[in-house]
């Protein structure tokens, strides 16, 4: 069987941008941080800290030693598939308990061939259905494309109704979670850092809908703002509120456009 190995990519080293532009346009690489045991041929995952798995791709040549790495080896990527949206660790860790490597995701790894099995079928899964668990508990640990992709859910009018009440919970818990995650500790509405931090090291911001909710269904994140508490209370009792939150939706324009 042909091996699988877990290969590392960055965000603020340029990693992650490359990895999407050369999915979208056929790009190989020469060298990539791999296993020096790899061979051409070999599957690749390639996993991104915050997103988790990100992409696909294949070994295509042999590992060299790096001269800018000591003791580590490249080696040629080819094939380069996004997994959309990205499966995030805590979804990994849920559906491959025994990949042990994922209790401290910090350098490249070959899992042994029954794990192997599992990885790619959570891919696959994954590039199936493009849809990430649904629960609460799974929502929680979600990266922002997955939140992005669950708050943008539609389910036709015809389906049963647990499952439209399914989506319409996810929906509503999604779009909370993904507005806080892209103001990323930031006050949408004044620029400020958020007042504080919570007991789970997360900074407080709070979710606040621009427009009135409809009946028919949860917001959309081009409709929901991070807020501090002090710009949350001016949209609500402030003497400039209406005028405040018309600003709010045209800087949601900017944010985040709907689609």
């Amino acid at each position: 069987m042909t091996a699988l190995h877990i290969v590392q990519g960055g965000i603020e080293n340029g990693d992650k941008t490359w990895i999407e532009k050369a999915a979208r346009n056929g790009l190989d690489t020469s060298s990539w941080i791999a296993p020096k045991h790899a061979i051409p041929g070999d599957d690749v995952v390639m996993y991104v800290s915050g997103y988790g798995f990100f992409a696909t791709a294949t070994i295509k040549s042999e590992p060299k030693p790096r001269d800018d790495w000591p003791n580590r080896y490249g080696a040629g990527l080819t094939t380069i598939e996004l997994i959309e949206p990205a499966i995030s660790l805590a979804a990994i860790i849920r559906h491959v308990p025994s990949l042990t490597w994922a209790n401290y995701p910090r350098s490249i790894t070959t899992p042994d061939s029954s794990v192997a099995v599992q990885i790619r079928k959570l891919i696959q899964n994954r590039r199936t259905t493009r849809t990430p668990d649904l629960d609460e508990a799974s929502l929680s640990g979600a990266n922002i494309d997955e939140l992005r992709h669950v708050a943008l859910l539609s389910v036709k009018p015809t389906a049963p109704a647990k499952e439209r009440k399914m989506v319409y919970r996810a929906r509503s818990i999604a779009i909370k979670l993904y507005v806080l995650r892209r103001a990323n500790g930031i006050c949408e509405g004044c620029g400020g850092s958020a007042p504080f931090h919570k007991a789970d090291g997360t900074p407080y911001l709070e979710p606040h809908h621009t427009h009135q909710l409809s009946d028919d269904g949860p917001d959309h994140p081009a409709h929901v703002i991070a807020l501090c508490p002090n710009c949350h209370r001016r949209t609500h009792h402030a003497k400039d509120a209406t005028a405040f939150n018309t600003s709010l939706i045209k800087k949601l324009l900017k944010i985040e456009p709907h689609i």
